[in-house]
């Protein structure tokens, strides 16, 4: 079994509300077979915070442009050997999360550091957390599965 690569791979969406927001969830449905990969034991959520336009809380067609710029940036700094894998990405309220798994917390530090170097400061944060069974992207398939 192959991972496919993270801008190849196909990605489902589901949309919602939280709890009178509107929220956005895209996640790989391919990565259900992955689920626990023992090689990827750590979860690195990205949040990027801000400034909606409106009262639904999503970023405007030019937030949207430069969070898909930074998505790219990201993908082309960790997918190539699966370094690390974009899983989902969560839209809402002011803010939007990119979740990877992996396993060399420091290299993918480095390979972020330097793919920012480049560019101004985001207004994001990072945080790594221990997920051995992947529980949080097993939550994602529990969710979307309901309505299916």
């Amino acid at each position: 079994m192959k991972l496919e690569a993270a801008n190849t791979d196909a990605w489902n969406i589901a949309k919602g509300k939280n709890p009178e927001r509107p929220t956005v969830l895209r996640f790989r449905p391919s990565l259900e077979a992955f689920l626990g990969d023992e090689a990827y034991p750590r979860r690195l959520t990205i949040v990027w915070q801000f400034e909606a336009a409106d009262a639904t809380g999503m970023p405007t067609d030019t937030q949207s442009a430069d969070m898909k710029d930074f998505e790219d940036m990201l993908i082309a700094a960790l997918d190539p050997d699966r370094l690390a894998i974009l899983a989902f990405v969560f839209t809402t309220a002011g803010t939007r999360e990119w979740n990877f798994y992996l396993s060399d917390v420091s290299e993918v530090g480095i390979r972020i550091n330097q793919a920012l170097s480049t560019i101004p400061q985001l207004p994001i944060d990072l945080t790594v957390e221990d997920d051995p069974n992947w529980d949080e992207l097993r939550q994602v398939f529990q969710m979307c599965n309901q309505g299916a």
